[in-house]
């Protein structure tokens, strides 16, 4: 794909960019297709880069004994990344792909360094950042004060899509319950 339909893209998402802004970012991105099972980061290791999802679907989540927990799933025009990634350290949970997907890679340390000098793009990794930070309290919250269902119910609002692209058990392990007790709540819907 090339710079100018990239260009397009990053313009239709995030409009608040000025096109100068989206030029210099554009410097450090690539156009990525990637495969269905694709491990995007990987736990335990540095990654230099965030994305931008312009189509399809990844999983986030960590390893324990032989166990995936899932922490969150992104979907089309979401960013991609993990906070300890965008700092230098290596990464606690891993990225992978639930089918064939599109996206943009940006590298992390240049784009920093354009954000010192461009309030604009200074703007959006702060915006970026902030949404992160939103979407952990509100799971936090729902964790601590929401029943199984309500956390089923809140995520179906938030991404209806999530029924056909991320399998049952990977939504139950998100929501912190079981595979049966997932079951049960829909069955009640």
């Amino acid at each position: 794909m090339n710079k100018s339909i990239l260009k397009e893209k990053i313009i239709s998402i995030f409009s608040s960019l000025s096109e100068q802004s989206i030029d210099s970012i554009l410097t450090h991105a690539t156009y990525l297709n990637c495969a269905k099972g694709d491990k995007l980061i990987s736990e335990g290791k540095q990654h230099h880069y965030f994305y931008l999802l312009l189509e399809g679907s990844v999983k986030s989540y960590y390893q324990k004994e032989s166990k995936e927990i899932c922490v969150w799933f992104a979907f089309d025009n979401e960013i991609i990344s993990t906070i300890k990634t965008f700092v230098g350290e290596s990464s606690n949970e891993t990225i992978e792909f639930l089918e064939d997907s599109n996206l943009i890679r940006f590298k992390i340390e240049p784009i920093k360094e354009l954000a010192q000098k461009d309030i604009s793009i200074g703007h959006w990794i702060n915006t970026i950042l902030t949404e992160h930070a939103i979407f952990l309290e509100t799971k936090l919250h729902g964790l601590q004060f929401m029943t199984s269902s309500e956390r089923y119910n809140a995520l179906i609002n938030i991404a209806p899509e999530i029924l056909q692209k991320v399998s049952l058990t990977d939504i139950a392990s998100y929501l912190g319950v079981s595979r049966e007790t997932l079951s049960r709540i829909r069955a009640k819907q």
